[in-house]
Order: C-alpha cells, then structure tokens, then sequence
C-alpha cells in the first residue's frame, strides 16, 4: 500500500503562518492537520458551505482547485468518506495563498468535525432505495446550527444523515444520527445518539418517536444547547453521554425540559 503513495519532496521547514485575516487563521484552526514531515501540512476542503448541498461541488470548482493542487499540493488530492476533499501535503508557507484561492472558489468553509460538516445521502431526490429526503433537512440543520451560533462551540461533533436503513450516510456511527422512516406515506426521522466509530465503535442508540422534517432542526438545536449547558469544559459529546446518560439529551430532543 505504501508504494502508492510516496512521500512528498522535502519542504522547508517554514512555521505555520498564525497571522491573518480572522477567517484565514480561523480556518487553520479547523481546516488544518499536523503533518509527519516538517514543513507541512495536511489540509481539508470542506464540501459542507452552510445552507449548502453536502459533498457537492460544480465544475468550475473543480476545474479552480485542481490548479491548486498543482500549484501548492504537489498535484496530489483525496477524497474522504466525511464528503470532503483532503489536498495531504501542502508546504506551511503555501497555506494562506491556498486559503485565498480556497475563498474565491468559495471552498473555504471553516467546519471540518464541527457539527455543520454534516454527512448526508442522496436521498429521495436522487435514490430509489430512500424513504425520505436528506439533502433539503442536511441543508436546513446546517443553517438551524449555524444561526444559533452553536457550531463552532459545541467543536468536534459528527451529525450524519441516511435516508433510508441503508445507512449510506453512516447515521448509526454519528453523535447525532438521523434516519428518514416511511409512515404511511409520509416522511418521518429517527434520531440516534451516541454512535461512533474507531477502537470505541458503538451503534447510535434510539432516542425515541421519529420527528417530522421541520420539527428536526430545532430539535437538534437543543440537543446542542443541553450539550453546551451540561458538559464538563473540553468534554467531548460522546463522553458527556457516557457520563450523564442519554436521558437529559432526549428530553431536549422532545423538549419536555428543554431551555
């Protein structure tokens, strides 16, 4: 496996260029990732703009960010299962000039792991298999999350979306785990709490009755506040459920003791 992807050619051993315009050095701080060689970078172009269609990108993007990647990547860009594109080795120097042609593409999103980076399948728009749409409810919660000003505090927090019990967008692996139900013709939500993935991997647990699709937003808009109300300073979501079980969190999810 190693044979195909070879190290890139040394780099300068420049350091990180904290100083910037706020959304530069904001966007260093989620976009980024440590490097194993000196003088590099890994980056994350997220695909999730806020009140956007996730994973998608059009053709003059494309076209923008593989100028780029030759430009600043090394020629060398990946595709990761979060729907999102990772360029693995950019020099440190390089970075704020990335930023700038990221800004202009519009691909400068500042949310990688935030709770605005969310998963989402294609859908009744776009799959025969799904049972409720997924694409306009991603967008909606993106925007719910986003307006409540809650995305960035509540920090790495995955919230995934299938529209169907195949499970395409990973539902049952996310701290919040939404899955599109048919009742009788209409399009309802189920929630999951508590999924994850890695050496600790547990299956999201049902929190209760599925919601309707204009009733989802909110409702995760308070599971995150009840989050940021009663977490431990720096506690991540899935360690403040082990430690005060999911019962406080489902009772923000139906707002019956909701703030």
């Amino acid at each position: 496996m190693k044979s195909f992807f070879p190290p890139p050619p040394a780099a300068e051993d420049a350091p990180l260029p904290y100083l910037g315009p706020p959304a530069f050095v904001q966007w260093l701080k989620v976009n980024r990732r440590a490097h194993q060689r000196p003088g590099l970078a890994s980056v994350v172009v997220s695909l999730k703009p806020i009140g956007g269609t996730p994973g998608d990108a059009t053709t003059a993007q494309m076209v923008g960010l593989a100028d780029l990647v030759d430009r600043y990547g090394f020629g060398e860009l990946r595709v990761s299962p979060e729907q999102n594109l990772i360029l693995p080795h950019i020099r440190n120097g390089d970075l704020l000039a990335l930023w700038e042609g990221l800004s202009d593409l519009g691909l400068a999103t500042a949310n990688h792991n935030l709770a605005t980076d969310i998963v989402a399948c294609p859908g009744l728009d776009y799959c025969n298999l799904a049972n409720a749409r997924a694409i306009p409810l991603a967008q909606a919660l993106s925007l719910a999350i986003e307006s409540a000003g809650l995305s960035d505090v509540a920090g790495t927090l995955r919230i995934k979306l299938s529209g169907c019990i195949n499970a395409c967008g990973h539902h049952h692996i996310a701290d919040l785990g939404i899955l599109g139900v048919d009742k009788r013709g209409e399009e309802f939500y189920q929630i999951t709490l508590g999924g994850r993935a890695g050496e600790e991997a547990a299956v999201g647990e049902i929190s209760g009755p599925s919601l309707s699709a204009d009733a989802v937003p909110p409702a995760v808009v308070r599971v995150l506040r009840a989050y940021l109300a009663l977490r431990k300073p720096g506690e991540p979501f899935a360690h403040a459920l082990q430690r005060l079980s999911h019962d406080p969190f489902k009772e923000a999810l139906y707002d019956r003791a909701a703030a």
